[in-house]
């Protein structure tokens, strides 16, 4: 076409200016006047570009410094050469199996307690029913997790702060806090593969550390889970009786986060850390001591939806999950090994496939001091590493921050504990306890199990100490049955560590030099990220 002509303003003058015109008269006046026209409007709006252009080049000269210039510059220049002819159609976040869940939907709910909700006897308070919403209930039913800012008092939270540096042996008078909020420790020494710096099981039996048991029993803590596994609710208003509903604690542990790239992959909690059988309910409070923001790492990832989805049994099946636990559990360590799969932190490598779609359904919440997550058993979890580069940072200044975080998993009375070959205390004190239901064993020995909704039970806390003595010798016969375990687990990790290396190999590509290169490259990636 020659240069000047347009055929939509064309087109437009025609029908505008004159709508008898003849073709060959429209022919005539676009070759007169199309490039005088066409001409002036241009210059215009060349002139209006120059201005703008010198407007906003002085602004960034002014604003901006050279390096921030450079690289907008190449963002740019890199961006217009790369981009496509045409638009890619891009997925909407509702097709496929599972759903796509961004941090946007990382929602916590703020809620204001009245202060009478954190006493003792709240149950007798009408404004203490029924906290959760109908619509907060529906979206823990989705989702499977629920998380609250506001749950617990601001005592219960410095008590917990308290206890758990008693647990730890740090004397939270010095100061150690950093400005990010979590613990710092200085001259702490490096320990790889092992995902969390402090672990304590059982906290609640250790009566100078009264803030877990405060917060575990006590708190508005199992009232939240009882509402949302939709336990008989008017059975809390009542004196106990036989046939009312009973919520009890079945584990808690303490847990700090340093910067040790190592973690449990996507999995839910196996028999070690939640004896009872596949069918009895159970929900999980994650408790942040320490605030622990997104950027940093070291929070906790929730696969929003995995409860209900349709590849979980195939995660079952893989991890050895409860679900295929045989009747009448495990004979011994041999037995439990060649029937539980590739192990519960393995699905990564074992799975790539499926730990995708776990790792698409992926939320994490952006969590503050004091902020509680509740989630389902059966929802799959698992740890967030410190920031890489944070993570190195500290380790040449040998410094290890300390993000604390307590789990309290609770379960209805009549659950009932695994039987056979395990390292469930209680089972390992006196066998005959598998199959029993919490209630019963709690009837007989005293609170394995501490009942703690509709109410706490006065006999049941002052007989924990006797517990305290029995978890003693319980937990030396754990030690032989990990003795037992340990070839298999140990053979678990070779074979691991095998396939990555593997896999590693495999992806590299090249020719075989630079293979290896790769390799090894690959491979150091992946010891650096904890997969190793």
């Amino acid at each position: 076409m020659p240069r000047g002509r347009s055929p939509t303003r064309s087109n437009s003058r025609s029908s505008s200016i004159d709508s008898s015109r003849s073709d060959d008269d429209e022919q005539s006046y676009q070759e007169e006047n199309g490039m005088d026209f066409f001409s002036m409007a241009s210059l215009v709006i060349v002139l209006k570009c120059v201005i703008f252009s010198i407007i906003a080049t002085l602004s960034i000269l002014l604003f901006t410094n050279y390096s921030d210039i450079s690289q907008l510059v190449k963002e740019v220049h890199d961006g217009f050469l790369s981009q496509p002819q045409e638009k890619a159609q891009r997925p909407s976040p509702g097709q496929g199996n599972t759903p796509i869940i961004n941090n946007d939907d990382a929602v916590i709910h703020t809620i204001h307690i009245p202060p009478q909700c954190h006493q003792s006897d709240r149950q007798k308070q009408e404004e203490c029913k029924n906290i959760l919403s109908e619509e907060m209930k529906e979206a823990f039913h989705q989702d499977g997790v629920i998380a609250f800012r506001g749950l617990l008092s601001s005592q219960e939270i410095e008590s917990l702060d308290r206890s758990s540096m008693k647990l730890m042996g740090i004397d939270a008078s010095k100061g150690l806090r950093t400005e990010e909020g979590p613990i710092k420790v200085t001259g702490a020494s490096s320990v790889s593969g092992r995902q969390f710096f402090s672990t304590h099981h059982h906290a609640i039996f250790e009566s100078e550390l009264e803030g877990f048991r405060n917060v575990a029993l006590k708190s508005l803590l199992p009232q939240m889970a009882a509402e949302l596994m939709g336990m008989n609710e008017s059975s809390s208003l009542q004196e106990s009786s036989k046939d009312e509903e009973s919520l009890r604690l079945i584990r808690d542990v303490f847990l700090a986060k340093d910067q040790d790239p190592y973690i449990c992959g996507w999995h839910v909690d196996d028999t070690g850390f939640w004896p009872t059988t596949f069918d009895a309910k159970g929900i999980n409070a994650w408790i942040a001591i320490d605030s622990i923001p997104i950027s940093t790492g070291g929070g906790f990832a929730l696969s929003v939806g995995s409860h209900k989805a349709d590849w979980r049994q195939e995660a079952y099946e893989l991890t050895g999950s409860t679900h295929t636990l045989p009747e009448g559990g495990y004979v011994d360590a041999e037995d439990m090994f060649s029937k539980r799969g590739v192990g519960t932190c393995n699905i990564k490598n074992a799975s790539p496939k499926l730990n995708r779609k776990i790792e698409d359904a992926k939320r994490v919440y952006d969590v503050q001091r004091g902020d509680v997550i509740l989630h389902t058993r059966w929802l799959f979890h698992r740890t967030v590493p410190i920031d890489r580069k944070r993570a190195k940072e500290l380790d040449r200044n040998r410094e290890k921050i300390l993000y604390r975080r307590y789990s309290v998993r609770y379960s209805p009375g009549d659950a009932k504990l695994t039987e056979g070959f395990g390292t469930e205390l209680s089972t390992l004190y006196n066998p005959s306890f598998g199959g029993k239901t919490l209630d019963y064993v709690n009837a007989l020995d005293g609170p394995w199990y501490p009942k703690c909704w509709p109410n706490t039970d006065p006999s049941e806390i002052g007989a924990m100490n006797s517990i305290k003595e029995k978890l003693e010798s319980a937990e030396i016969m754990r030690k032989e049955r990990l003795k037992e375990m340990r070839p298999f687990l140990q053979e678990i990790g070779r074979s691991q560590r095998k396939k990555v290396l593997d896999n590693a190999k495999n992806q590299s590509g090249g020719s075989p030099k630079r293979q290896r290169g790769s390799g090894t490259t690959k491979i150091m990636e992946m010891k650096n990220k904890g997969e190793l």
